[in-house]
Order: structure tokens, then C-alpha cells, then sequence
């Protein structure tokens, strides 16, 4: 294991700076080698009691390739996490001068994931955790009320709430309920909450099939609470590092440390749950490690694949607090308003034909539809959208779909089977919530 190499070397690199002198083996944060961090803390900074920081010292350490990561942090691409190996000195009045050995390094191979050790002297453990805290809040993001959305681990590009609420379309009753419920919670819940010593933080979760509007929804009810003066964090996956608990981490760092009222938005919270990550991300929604924001703190998450994060998760009050499932489109009058919506100026009575093909399709369906039967018209040179081209492009994706898993699977196998030459087994997640929609 890597972390027991790292013990080896950082054991042997005391010995010979400090030989004799007893010591303790931790687990360290690895945000005390986060180049935001040693930039931050510098030498001479007084921390708890009469102890104070002298420095960092890079040295070589045969079992780690130091490397950074880089992310934004305001306008400024700036380098970030890193592994790599440090003396770090401190001193305090009346008592010798000491060091800290201190490790960090990529856990895995096959994982972007930190983990790091350090060496410390016997009695120095309130010295080195006081160090550690100033360095993960230099890294965390700082809310202030300058900017009203925090990206945790991207760029503002990956996600932005200019959606209006009445631009959702939803059943009103499902629209009324979740609008009321964030409300309720911030206004009147918080209190209750801190009433029962209780974390206020309030955990929803929007389950749906794809293209359903969850995106949409999510960026509605960012607008919405922004609003009313509360922040939202969003944690994306869609950097290079994927969906991981370090991001879920940085994100509670930050709604912990905020002084306003937050939303923190997960989308596609079941990518995060790999491995080990599955645990560590369950701790959180379980209450373990809730974020404790006395202005509260609400997490929007959406899933595809509710199962994914507790087979019994309708039946486990708690983990998540509500469960909405996104629909399918219901019915004639649902059809109608997403069709009005997207056909725009182009909406003809004549298109209410269509309107019984639509029923049980996903909102993104409808947005195909509209805009196919637009390119078919423009095509054709004609400025008016007819019920014939809507009806071409409505039959199109409705052939598409029937005929994707026939498709798929009359074809001959390319490189997708098994060492008996037989094509795999399909996914148990074509089915993925086990129960039909009422």
C-alpha cells in the first residue's frame, strides 16, 4: 500500500533529522500541500496558543512524483491539490523549535485521490491540527455575498440558473411542492431544526428518467432561491476529475463556513457513489457528517438511478428527507403546454393533433420534436412549422426509439463480448426504478 511506504520513508527521514526523539504516525489533510495553502501561510503566522509557523521545506521522497492539479479561483487559473513531501517548522515561546515530516501522495492508480501522512512529535498535536485548519480554509471557497453561485470544481460556464420558475413545466401540484418545501425550510424549518439541536440541513432529491427537465429544474430553483438572498454552491463532474468525494468535501467545507443560507446543488449524485466514495458520500446524507450552517443548508441532488443509493431508499426516512420523482409527460394537457413552450411563435391549433404521441415521453422529446419539424420546414424553404412536418418529426424519433434496441441487437458484436463470443448481458439499469409511474 502506498501509505505504508509513505510511513517507511517519512519514519527514516526523522531518524535521521531528529534521532531518539519520540513521535506519533497520523493521517494528515492533504490540503497542508495545496499550493493555494502554502501560498496563504506564511512564515511567521501565529496560530493557537503561543505557537507560531516558520515555513515549508520541499524535500525528495523516492516513493512520490510531485505534481499539481489547477483549477479557477476567481478569474486566475491558479495550481492546487498536490502530492509532494515537506519539513514544515514551528517554534513557540519558551520551547525548542520542531518539525513536522510530512506525506502526500496519489493513493491509486486508477484513482485521482490524495492521501497523506505525517510525523509528529509527542505533544505537538494540537500545534499541527491548528495548522491543518488554517490550510483547509485557505483552500475552501470563500462565500461572501459578492457572487450569488459558487462552482466547486469547474467553471461558472457548467452551470448557470437563468431559468424561470414559470418557464417549468410540471404538473402544478409537483412545482407547488417543491417551491413550498425550500421555502418552508429557510423561513420556518431552520429554526425548527436548531430547536431539536439538529443540523439544519434538508436533503431532496429529484429521481427521474433522462431528459425529464431535472437540469432545468435545478437551474429554476437555483433563480428561485437566489431570490429570496440565498446562495447556491454547485458541485459539477464535469471537469476533468470527475465525480468525487474530494468535491463533495470542498462543498461542505464551504456551506459549513458560509454566514448565509445555502443551496447546494448535486446533480447525478449517483456517479459519486464508487468505491470507497459510496461510504464517505452516505456518511453525509446519513447526518454524520451533515454540513452544520446555522442559516441552514439545503442539498438538491438528481438521479437516474435511485437504487443506486439504498435499494430501500423510499422506505429510509432520513437519508434523504424527500424523494420527487420527475414524470414523464402525464397527459393531453401536459403535452400541450410543453408543446405550446417549444414551438413558440410557431404553435398551431392544427399541432394539438400530435398531442396523444407525446403522452409518457420525457419533456426533452418534445424539445427534439420542435426543433426537428423547425430544420424540416426550413429545409423546405417554408417559414410556417405544419402539423405535417411536426407529425414527420414526431414519427422519427418514435421510429428511432422502437427500433434502438432491435437495432443494437441484430448487429454483428464489435469487440462488446465475452471470451465465449457472446454479447453481454444487458444492463439491469434499463429498468432502473422498478416501478411504473402513476
Amino acid at each position: 500500500m502506498q501509505y505504508e511506504r509513505l510511513v517507511q520513508w517519512a519514519r527514516e527521514t526523522w531518524e535521521s533529522r531528529w534521532p531518539g526523539q519520540a513521535t506519533i504516525t497520523i493521517w494528515a489533510s492533504t490540503e497542508c500541500s495545496n499550493k493555494i495553502a502554502q501560498q496563504q501561510m506564511h512564515a511567521g503566522r501565529k496560530l493557537r496558543g503561543k505557537a507560531r509557523y516558520d515555513g515549508a521545506l520541499p524535500i525528495d521522497c523516492p516513493v512520490i512524483v510531485p505534481i499539481s492539479d489547477y483549477g479557477s479561483r476567481g478569474k486566475k487559473m491558479m495550481l492546487t491539490a498536490s502530492a509532494g513531501a515537506y519539513v514544515f517548522r514551528f517554534s513557540s515561546e519558551g520551547d525548542d523549535p520542531f518539525e513536522v515530516i510530512y506525506a502526500c501522495s496519489y493513493f491509486d492508480d486508477d484513482l485521482q485521490d490524495l492521501t497523506a501522512i505525517a510525523i509528529v512529535p509527542e505533544g505537538k498535536l494540537d500545534t499541527w491540527a491548528a495548522f491543518e485548519l488554517m490550510c483547509a480554509r485557505a483552500v475552501r471557497p470563500r462565500i461572501k455575498r459578492r457572487r450569488d453561485v459558487y462552482i466547486i470544481g469547474g467553471t461558472d460556464a457548467f452551470f448557470d440558473p437563468t431559468v424561470e420558475w414559470e418557464d417549468v413545466i410540471l404538473p402544478e401540484s409537483l412545482k407547488n411542492d417543491l417551491a413550498d418545501d425550500m421555502d418552508a425550510f429557510f423561513t420556518k424549518g431552520v429554526g425548527i431544526y436548531r430547536q431539536l439541536k439538529l443540523a439544519p440541513f434538508r436533503k431532496l432529491l429529484l429521481a427521474g428518467l433522462p431528459g425529464t427537465g431535472k437540469t432545468m429544474l435545478c437551474a429554476a430553483m437555483a433563480k428561485l432561491a437566489i431570490s429570496h438572498g440565498r446562495i447556491v454552491v454547485y458541485v459539477s463532474g464535469s471537469d476533468r476529475d470527475g465525480a468525487s468525494f474530494e468535491k463533495i468535501q470542498r462543498a461542505l467545507q464551504a456551506v459549513t463556513a458560509a454566514r448565509y443560507p445555502v443551496l447546494l446543488i448535486v446533480e447525478e449524485i449517483d456517479a459519486y457513489l464508487q468505491g470507497d466514495d459510496k461510504a464517505r458520500v452516505l456518511n453525509v446524507l446519513d447526518g454524520v457528517e451533515s454540513p452544520n450552517n446555522p442559516e441552514g443548508a439545503l442539498l438538491l441532488a438528481t438521479t437516474n438511478y435511485p437504487e443506486v443509493i439504498d435499494e430501500r431508499i423510499a422506505k429510509r426516512p432520513g437519508r434523504l428527507d424527500r424523494i420527487f420523482v420527475i414524470p414523464t409527460i402525464q397527459d393531453e394537457l401536459h403535452a400541450e403546454q410543453m408543446l405550446r413552450h417549444y414551438m413558440s411563435d410557431q404553435w398551431r391549433d392544427e399541432h394539438l393533433a400530435v398531442l396523444p404521441q407525446l403522452i409518457s415521453q420525457p419533456g426533452a422529446f418534445v424539445r427534439e420534436a420542435a426543433l426537428h419539424a423547425r430544420m424540416l420546414a426550413a429545409h423546405e424553404n417554408r417559414t410556417e412549422v405544419t402539423l405535417e412536418f411536426l407529425q414527420e418529426s414526431v414519427e422519427s424519433l418514435l421510429r428511432q426509439i422502437n427500433s434502438g434496441n432491435d437495432f443494437l441487437r441484430d448487429r454483428r458484436p464489435i469487440g462488446l463480448v465475452g471470451n465465449n463470443g457472446k454479447s453481454p448481458k444487458k444492463s439491469s439499469r434499463s429498468n432502473p426504478f422498478g416501478f411504473r409511474e402513476r
